[in-house]
């Protein structure tokens, strides 16, 4: 038996097909997907996302698209197979092929179409991969919000462009052995990956940076608390909220994130909303207090336990 990936333009028209339907079995397992889906699918109609085939004896039986972006290794975004080649062992070859032509697998996104959860379970376990999970969540305006005050040697103020560089030291700090990290991580310098996103939010690479829903709680000199939003294709989206380590747990954190929302509603947003991975209850907790409650997910997925050093039950 022969396995082999080849680039998806080799054959474009199953590529559409076996792509598309990798899209939909995204979409029909997870809600949470469905706008994901939608661009992903015009972009693969547009050949605009590297992918590729898996042949097995030179007939196509499946389909693969996954980034390089993090160091420790390659997140599987879609992946699928015809449906009489869905079996677990079949799975398996296709993501030995993976490794063997880009590297670690560190995430897998999403589930294996056509197998059974018991199936999927067993080979992916047996792989070193771990189930995780993330929710978003949308903030109920008829729920009241509560007046929460800065301390008396504390400034809450807005953010500006030349606070990158104390927002990023707060963002390493915040999110230092947390497993939320390495969901982005693109440098293991933990400083240069901080500052790169921050960065990213503050220049609008994911929409339109909003001023309206960020802050940066300080005392003295020293940044404790900041919270960074954007606009969203369906409102505002609350993108990082970060509390210094020595500070979680104080309140700081529903100081800095009142005063967002508070902006947010002012300035009229439609919805506000953010995502959580199921298992940081810290924040779960913070959130629910403020108003937000679940709207879709849990969006299920799987990471590598050997490669990524924290589970998220850990920030529980």
């Amino acid at each position: 038996m022969v396995t082999v990936l080849e680039p998806a333009s080799a054959d474009p028209s199953a590529a559409r097909r076996l792509g598309r339907r990798a899209v939909d079995d995204r979409r029909r397992a997870d809600a949470e997907a469905d706008e994901w889906a939608r661009n992903l699918a015009e972009r693969l109609d547009a050949g605009a996302v590297p992918s590729w085939l898996y042949r097995v004896d030179g007939a196509v039986r499946g389909f693969v698209s996954w980034t390089a972006d993090s160091p420790l290794g390659v997140s599987i975004d879609l992946v699928s197979l015809e449906p009489e080649a869905s079996r677990p062992e079949e799975y398996a070859r296709l993501l030995d092929e993976v490794e063997r032509r880009a590297g670690p697998i560190v995430f897998l996104h999403g589930t294996l179409p056509g197998l059974s959860p018991e199936g999927e379970e067993q080979l992916l376990r047996k792989r070193g991969f771990r189930r995780f999970a993330r929710i978003e969540m949308v903030r109920d305006p008829t729920v009241p919000l509560a007046e929460r005050r800065p301390a008396p040697d504390e400034r809450l103020r807005p953010v500006l462009p030349t606070d990158l560089d104390a927002l990023a030291e707060l963002h390493r700090d915040a999110y230092r052995d947390r497993f939320d990290r390495y969901l982005f991580l693109e440098s293991t310098d933990e400083r240069d990956d901080a500052h790169r996103e921050v960065r990213q939010i503050l220049e609008g690479r994911w929409g339109p940076f909003a001023a309206e829903g960020s802050c940066l709680l300080e005392r003295g000199d020293r940044a404790v608390g900041a919270v960074l939003s954007l606009w969203g294709p369906v409102g505002a989206l609350i993108a990082d909220v970060m509390v210094a380590p020595g500070e979680q747990g104080s309140g700081r954190g529903a100081v800095v994130l009142a005063h967002a929302v508070r902006g947010l509603e002012q300035a009229r947003a439609s919805r506000i909303y953010l995502n959580v991975t199921v298992g940081n209850e810290r924040a779960l907790r913070l959130y629910r207090r403020l108003g937000f409650a679940r709207s879709l997910g849990p969006s299920s997925s799987w990471y590598h336990a050997g490669r990524i050093p924290v589970a998220p039950a850990a920030e529980a």
